[in-house]
């Protein structure tokens, strides 16, 4: 067989055996990446133009803006105002200074939910977020089960991750692992809160990923907390 033939059909079977990558595993977060919806991101709350933002950036698409530097008082009044009525234009910001007290940011901080995701009895979840900010965000998951007497859902379970080292310049990604029913077996269902607080700054977050795992996987985020790698481990609280 010449050379070059026989070059040729080891390079085939060289290629043949490649495995091809395997399809990532599915985003149980709708929307994770912002970039679905016209003037807000479906399946997340509205944006409502002072403290939250859903902007474009270059490379990245939509992602979520939060702005903590923000009078506490001005604050409140427009998530009122806006409550009643998401079409009205938002106010100018009312000057405040870097280091004051007296902003959203040194109180309640600023918040933004997704929609409710169904918790699967048992399942362990990896959560997933891409970061930058002036400090360090956290990105709840709140869990809920059905009240025994009034029939509404409310709270059951929580855990955090936290973008202990966010740079306010260069994106980080960030993930834990959690299981809502572990020992809260009622939770029915949970969604994602992005938030963030002091200190007052720009906050930014994009790539929200909630997939379902393993129990090995699981082990393996747990001991990566122990010993953080280029995949940053939020702590979980």
């Amino acid at each position: 067989m010449p050379l070059r033939r026989l070059a040729a059909g080891l390079a085939l079977c060289a290629l043949a055996a490649v495995p091809a990558l395997a399809d990532p595993p599915p985003n149980l977060l709708p929307n994770g990446n912002f970039d679905e919806g016209e003037a807000t991101a479906l399946h997340w709350e509205a944006a409502n133009g002072l403290t939250t933002f859903f902007v474009n950036e270059m490379g990245r698409g939509r992602i979520v803006k939060m702005d903590t530097q923000v009078d506490r008082l001005q604050a409140l009044e427009w998530m009122k105002a806006f409550a009643a009525d998401p079409t009205l234009p938002p106010p100018a910001k009312t000057p405040i200074a870097k280091d004051s007290f007296a902003t959203i940011g040194g109180n309640e901080g600023v918040m933004l939910d997704s929609d409710f995701i169904p918790a699967t009895p048992g399942q362990d979840y990896k959560l997933t977020v891409a970061i930058k900010g002036d400090g360090a965000p956290f990105v709840w998951i709140k869990g809920f089960q059905k009240h025994p007497k009034r029939e509404a859902f409310v709270d059951a379970y929580q855990t955090r991750l936290v973008g202990l080292d966010a740079s306010p310049t260069e994106w980080k990604t960030y993930a834990i692992g959690f299981n809502p029913t572990a020992r809260m077996p009622k939770v029915e269902k949970f969604k994602v809160r992005l938030y963030a607080f002091w200190p007052n700054g720009l906050y930014c977050f994009d790539d929200v990923r909630i997939e379902a795992i393993t129990a090995a996987e699981m082990a393996e985020l747990v001991k990566a907390r122990e010993h953080p790698g280029p995949l940053r481990e939020g702590r979980p609280e």
